[in-house]
């Protein structure tokens, strides 16, 4: 196990009355569920990298945004210059 201490694990089921193989059999499942758990580092790089995806994403579609309101606003005011009575 990594981050856990298989003894300690293993004894305090023990003392609670829970016979050897089953606490053995626990402190070795319960290791094998640690190891497949993501690491803090690994985490906060995922995270990095798809912050860094999700700012261009975020940053393309406002910018495209913009760019159709400024239209369609331009369009609306010839549209009402051009319509209206004078």
């Amino acid at each position: 196990m990594n981050s856990v201490d298989s003894t300690k694990c293993r004894k305090t089921p023990e003392e609670g009355g829970v016979p050897p193989e089953q606490a053995t059999a626990h402190a070795d499942a319960l290791g094998e569920v640690l190891e497949g758990l993501a690491s803090k580092e690994w985490v906060r790089t995922e995270l990095a990298q798809q912050l860094g995806a999700l700012k261009f994403d975020m940053l393309k579609w406002m910018i495209s945004l913009f760019v159709a309101q400024s239209s369609l606003t331009i369009g609306a005011v010839i549209a009402l210059i051009r319509y209206l009575p004078h």
